[in-house]
């Protein structure tokens, strides 16, 4: 299982590939200079129930901070995250 980065004009997003098929995603949206917006997580249903909603937010989170960002969470999955864990804390607007 491999874990991506897209950032574009296009098409923001994490995702995760099992061989060539996508099999789950979070995507995000710029809305501020700093501020990005989680806006949809999704996981093919195959493969429920292995955290891999958890290692795209990880992910997320990383290039947050690596990049001095904050987020908002308009996907109620990364919301629920977000507010769950004290980890996040740095991140959230």
């Amino acid at each position: 299982m491999e874990l991506k980065h897209i950032e574009s004009k296009s098409e923001n997003k994490f995702y995760l590939l099992d061989g060539d098929k996508e099999i789950g995603e979070m995507t995000y949206v710029y809305t501020e200079d700093q501020t990005i917006d989680l806006n949809h997580t999704e996981i093919d249903s195959a493969y429920r129930g292995q955290s891999l909603g958890q290692k795209l937010i990880n992910a997320a989170i990383d290039f947050l901070i690596k990049n001095n960002l904050k987020a908002t969470a308009s996907c109620p999955y990364a919301k629920k995250m977000l507010e769950r864990s004290e980890q996040y804390s740095a991140v959230k607007v």
